[in-house]
């Protein structure tokens, strides 16, 4: 998901009725998501499920035994909201979708990564013959709640459109938590056993959120990547994780070496991975007003330095956030070609995270490279 910055405001276009002038906040777009595949028969839902299953597609576990329960169930559309499907919503959406996503993005050509909106619509217009306007709006709510530069776009025509909008969608929205509903009153002095166990309690249940969204972001990201090959394969070219770009090629010429404070000097500088880009969970500076249950989110990373089992990175952030106002952010210039999917501002500041098991989808330039020192 994008960061909650950007507003309805000035994505729609014209032909908008009413004024929905707040942020899109990630709640939204998992309510569109859950109101698009509201809309989709029980029978197709549950075949696009059992493709999961093959071995194609190594989604996590969890995500697995979610998404395979799902296909069990009578009618999985019916229970999609429940708590224990929810983290598997955005695999179910993008394994149901992507044959239409894959051919919008062909008929998109040079405009797939930031369409405007008529683009979009002159695209989605030639595809139409092979999918209905319910694959469509599912297609639509899937990058709205992805990563993609184009998803405050997506969002704007199901919030909107005549033809393609989810008119109702707030229904599926969480309700807020009331919060003497949840909790019993405190007795008037706790125990300091019991406030212990209630810290305990609260971050495990942070962590089992992070957890979820993390498997979440992965499941999704591997359905496309699988999804991919076979497209590769079947035009008989070889495949590459980045298809619109050169393979990624370690830049060691010209690199200067990164600068460690004492505290650091436990990575190793000159590891492997160092100048490339990884997903990693980021922990949030401060907490977020508009997502008091998340303590981070996954981010791209550019790599500082290693070892054997963890990281030290700094984050990208994309246009919009805090960070990239930030005048110490320094601005990736050849941000397509070393890997990101979008504008990206690096951190000043490094963070260590676990070694991931996915190596470097790309490498940071020479010069960008340099500009980080």
């Amino acid at each position: 998901m994008t960061d909650c910055g950007a507003t309805l405001t000035g994505v729609v276009g014209p032909g908008r009725s009413g004024s929905m002038e707040r942020p899109i906040t990630d709640g939204a777009r998992e309510a569109m998501l859950l109101a698009a595949l509201d809309r989709v028969d029980a029978r197709s839902l549950r075949d696009a499920l059992q493709l999961v299953a093959e071995p194609r597609f190594p989604i996590s576990k969890p995500i697995a035994n979610a998404l395979a329960a799902l296909g069990r169930h009578r009618d999985p559309t019916s229970v999609l909201g429940r708590t224990q499907y929810r983290a598997a919503v955005p695999c179910a959406a993008a394994v149901y979708a992507e044959p239409c996503l894959a051919a919008v993005i062909e008929a998109l050509g040079h405009h797939a990564d930031d369409p405007t909106r008529e683009q979009l619509l002159e695209a989605i217009d030639a595809v139409g013959a092979n999918y209905d306007d319910v694959t469509v709006s599912v297609m639509l709510a899937s990058v709205a709640d992805s990563k993609l530069a184009s998803s405050d776009l997506c969002f704007g025509f199901l919030d909107s459109d005549e033809r393609f909008g989810l008119p109702g969608w707030e229904q599926f929205e969480r309700s807020p938590a009331d919060p003497a509903s949840e909790r019993p009153a405190a007795p008037p002095r706790a125990s300091a056993k019991l406030r212990a166990e209630r810290r305990t309690k609260k971050q495990r249940e942070a962590e089992d959120r992070r957890r979820n969204a993390e498997f979440a972001n992965r499941a999704v990201e591997q359905v496309r990547l699988a999804r991919k090959k076979e497209r590769a394969a079947s035009l008989g070219r070889p495949f590459s994780q980045a298809t619109d770009k050169p393979a990624p090629i370690l830049p060691t010429i010209g690199r200067r070496r990164a600068v460690l404070t004492p505290l650091e000097e436990e990575f190793d500088r000159d590891d492997p991975w160092s100048a490339g880009i990884v997903l990693a969970w980021v922990p949030f500076d401060v907490n977020d007003a508009d997502h008091p249950n998340l303590d981070g989110k996954v981010r791209p990373c550019v790599v500082v330095a290693g070892t054997p089992t963890h990281l030290l990175v700094r984050p990208g952030y994309s246009a919009g956030g805090v960070k990239s106002r930030d005048w110490k952010s320094v601005p990736v210039r050849h941000w397509r070609r070393s890997g990101f999917d979008e504008p990206t501002w690096i951190d000043v500041n490094a963070v260590r995270v676990s070694r991931p098991e996915a190596g470097p989808t790309g490498f940071l330039e020479p010069d960008d490279w340099n500009s980080l020192w």
